[in-house]
């Protein structure tokens, strides 16, 4: 009569008492995280769909585009965002804008280590703003003597400085203190004195300061030179065409032609911002169809399928995308959704549309509460943060898999009693058969 290996033996049934429960909370947990793992995939599709949105439909940034184009390069650039109407203009560029640069009369043998006074007050004013810089502040260590480097530091390192760079330039083996407006035009010329230094080299090298570049402001001719002008303190005129912003960056000669500028729809454009919309509208669809399929005989059932909160954002999509917004439907300009459910663009009806009523086209997108504005706020609710749909759904989920994982360490506490009764039972038995086996062998 052989042992028994009561190890094996209790090893063995204790395996078969718990497996059919493993395999069951292990088929469990994977069709829960299979579940997480999708909806993680559609979340994503949805927020890249929902940022595709959002960067067509704001301030400055709308689905129509809209192109500037000027006679001859080199004197101005414009942009035209969506609603700049379609025109040409002249424009005559007098003068570009240009920022205050001075020089101050310091000694010739100034250099970065030359001190400066330990008292009085240096007085900056800019377009209003008024800072006063305390001499005695100036040192870089606290008591010390103060240098010309030091308040250049001061200066440029105020918080409340008002727009004024300080620099030491070198120049033929000469330092030269400079001071430069860090913003353009006549209303931010620099002021500055300084007064109480008790050092009348100091307090003479601001009075008598010599001007590098005088500010003024651009000056452009809207209708040529004699028609409207138009001033700014920057380079950059804003919304004196509407929707239209003219950056000048040289000036003409008195007596030239002026410039031709040209604004109209960009087709091109606007048609990459429809195609970007359409590409983030499929793959959202494409990824849902991909784990919502039911299924048949060469094709797994979705381990989303019948999913309550992939149905809703399809069900709401699907009508918004078909609704009429502003008085017309996507189909009417060219976008269509076919019997799968993909949506595809006839470019040629579409540029038909922009071409005949651009404003209409836009409104339907852009048009507060239209298309994009209704996209955004059926989107909203799924993808919050903390109480989306999503994030309840998937943490749902978690918690069933937490639920699973508890009855494991139950199962697990299982096996190893039924694994102790078994190892007991069969080690008593191996010891029975042993003592039988010999007792048989004293009968030879």
């Amino acid at each position: 009569m052989s042992s028994l290996d009561p190890i094996t033996m209790a090893t063995q049934l204790a395996t078969y008492d718990v497996q059919p429960f493993q395999m069951r909370y292990q088929m469990q947990a994977d069709k829960y995280q299979s579940q997480i793992t999708a909806l993680g995939k559609v979340e994503a599709a949805l927020r890249e769909f929902r940022t595709a949105v959002t960067n067509m439909n704001s301030s400055s940034s709308n689905i129509i585009k809209n192109s500037a184009n000027v006679s001859q390069d080199g004197f101005l650039s414009a942009t035209a965002n969506a609603s700049a109407l379609t025109g040409s203009y002249q424009i005559f560029v007098e003068q570009v804008a240009t920022a205050h640069q001075m020089k101050t009369d310091m000694p010739a043998d100034l250099d970065a280590t030359t001190e400066i006074p330990a008292t009085g007050t240096l007085d900056f004013t800019i377009n209003g703003e008024t800072v006063t810089i305390d001499l005695a502040t100036v040192s870089a260590d606290a008591g010390g003597t103060a240098t010309m480097a030091d308040l250049v530091s001061a200066i440029n390192n105020d918080p409340n400085n008002p727009g004024v760079n300080a620099t030491l330039v070198r120049s033929n083996g000469q330092t030269h203190f400079m001071l430069s407006s860090t913003e353009t035009g006549v209303e931010n010329t620099i002021n500055v004195s300084a007064t109480g230094t008790n050092a009348a080299w100091f307090e003479d090298a601001f009075t008598n300061s010599t001007d590098i570049s005088t500010p003024q402001d651009a000056v452009i001719w809207l209708g040529g030179q004699g028609g409207l002008k138009l001033e700014s303190s920057s380079n950059t005129f804003t919304g004196v065409i509407d929707g239209v912003d003219i950056t000048v960056s040289k000036a003409q000669t008195a007596g030239e032609q002026p410039l031709t500028l040209n604004i109209g729809p960009d087709q091109e454009a606007t048609k990459e911002q429809v195609n970007v919309f359409i590409d983030a509208y499929n793959t959202l669809m494409s990824t849902m169809d991909e784990y919502t399929g039911i299924g048949g005989e060469d094709q797994a059932r979705g381990v989303l399928a019948s999913d309550p909160t992939l149905r809703s954002i399809e069900s709401q999509l699907t009508s918004i995308v078909r609704g009429e917004y502003n008085g017309m439907r996507l189909s009417e300009v060219g976008i269509e959704i076919d019997r799968s459910g993909k949506m595809t663009l006839d470019a040629t009806k579409f540029e038909e549309a922009q071409k005949n009523n651009s404003a209409a086209l836009e409104a339907m997108f852009n048009g507060d509460g239209n298309l994009l504005d209704s996209i955004d706020t059926m989107v909203d609710p799924f993808l919050k943060s903390t109480t989306g749909l999503f994030k309840t759904r998937k943490d749902s989920l978690q918690q069933n898999i937490s639920r699973i994982d508890d009855k494991q360490a139950t199962l697990e506490r299982k096996y190893d009693m039924a694994y102790s009764r078994y190892l007991a039972q069969f080690t008593q038995m191996n010891t029975l058969m042993t003592q039988m086996n010999q007792t048989m062998s004293m009968f030879g």
